[in-house]
């Protein structure tokens, strides 16, 4: 009995190995399309957001040097926690004693907080002096 592969046997074995290789590649190719089709849209989403979320920071800022009640003591925890989540713990189940509008604009400053390159305090003019004063109240 002759224990050597048949040469076609040898070349069907390299072309199946092949042909795996390649609809491997082919669907990573694909995976890797898709993930960068997905972060393009969520890119562009982002962008489109940026004054609207810029408009609802203010909008808490004021709230939580100025306004009253859970509303204020909730935005300003909600705020320093973005700037220092370390020195400055925050429940995230809070934010359900939130108005609707109050609770969008924590949404909208959330995804601005993840879409920006600066803390959050760098965003808006004398943002600095503004988490400085709600530390201090």
């Amino acid at each position: 009995m002759n224990r050597d592969i048949h040469p076609l046997s040898k070349r069907l074995v390299i072309d199946i190995k092949h042909a795996r290789r390649a609809r491997d590649e082919a669907e990573i190719e694909r995976a890797i399309s898709v993930h960068i089709e997905q972060h393009n849209l969520w890119c562009s989403k982002q962008k489109a957001m940026i004054p609207h979320a810029l408009e609802a920071l203010v909008r808490l800022l004021d709230t939580a040097l100025h306004g009253s009640g859970d509303a204020r003591h909730i935005c300003k925890r909600f705020l320093l926690g973005l700037r220092d989540g370390r020195a400055h713990r925050f429940n995230m189940s809070k934010l359900r004693h939130l108005d609707i509008g109050h609770w969008q604009d924590c949404m909208a400053v959330l995804g601005l907080y993840q879409y920006s390159l600066y803390p959050i305090d760098h965003l808006i003019e004398d943002g600095e002096l503004l988490w400085k004063r709600l530390e201090d109240q």
